[in-house]
């Protein structure tokens, strides 16, 4: 395979991932998925499959059920959420989730509501501007495949402008993570992280695996948190159980982080400060 049309496979490929995670509770079919992609339908299939390693409607599977878990942790009913995640019936959807994540969406929704964490945190409500960025896809635990994809996305930026400028990226860039997937349940090879930075370089055009997209805006809650990235996980708990105890509906798009001094090789890990969004309703 050629480099440049391995290049241009992997951004077709991933703009319908892209396309798949906003659009998942529509219908989705493999003749409409590869005019997003700009190939024949048979052709494109293989090449998803190829890249990805499982079939379109496996992989549109995986989303549909992964945002249902944010809604079984909101107010609404099963079926609701069965509805809104792309099932016809409470039935086939129940089937799907149990399959996949070894329980009933019912007791997933009853052993959320039943769990007790003390919140000692106090999160606040804040809008956050729409944000164009540039990102690079990986999956796997989150406290590896992070530091991965920002050593790919990093390294292509500077590489894209000192071809043209002395000066690294570094300096300007606003560095933001992703997360797709709720790593309690989702199993860990299968948890999506996209690691993001700003760009207003006109020298950085996104190729192969590096893709554009836009960090959606809206009202987000949020907690600036001090310390290791090992204790995000628990932040992200507390925050769930807020919106929980406040009524609050969390939104159907992803959570993300922006870290504010990620890079920095002077920076303590104790002193590590990041930006915890919750998008919601």
């Amino acid at each position: 395979m050629k480099r440049n049309t391995k290049d241009e496979y992997l951004q077709s490929v991933y703009r319908v991932i892209y396309y798949i995670e906003k659009h998942y509770a529509e219908e989705l079919t493999v003749s409409s998925l590869s005019k997003v992609a700009g190939y024949s339908k048979y052709h494109f299939h293989r090449i998803f499959q190829s890249i990805i390693g499982e079939s379109l409607g496996e992989y549109i599977r995986r989303v549909r059920l992964s945002h249902s878990i944010n809604k079984l942790q909101s107010i609404k009913s099963i079926t609701e959420v069965a509805i809104e995640s792309g099932y016809e019936t409470h039935a086939s959807f129940a089937k799907a989730f149990k399959e996949r994540f070894g329980l009933s969406p019912k007791d997933f929704s009853k052993k959320i509501k039943e769990r007790k964490i003390e919140i000692t945190i106090e999160p606040k409500i804040v809008n956050f501007k729409e944000t164009k960025v540039i990102c690079v896809r990986k999956e796997g635990d989150y406290m590896i495949v992070s530091d991965k994809a920002f050593d790919v996305i990093i390294d292509f930026a500077n590489k894209s402008c000192l071809s043209h400028t002395k000066n690294p990226i570094e300096k300007k860039m606003l560095m933001f993570g992703v997360t797709y997937d709720n790593a309690n349940i989702t199993p860990i090879n299968e948890l999506r992280y996209d690691a993001c930075i700003t760009y207003d370089n006109q020298y950085i055009k996104p190729k192969a695996e590096v893709i554009a997209k836009v960090i959606e805006g809206g009202e987000h809650l949020y907690y600036l948190y001090i310390g290791t990235y090992e204790g995000i996980s628990e932040i992200y708990n507390m925050m769930i159980q807020y919106t929980i105890e406040n009524e609050m509906m969390v939104a159907n798009k992803p959570s993300f982080e922006k870290y504010l001094n990620r890079h920095s090789e002077h920076t303590e890990s104790e002193k590590l400060k990041t930006e915890i969004y919750i998008p919601i309703l």
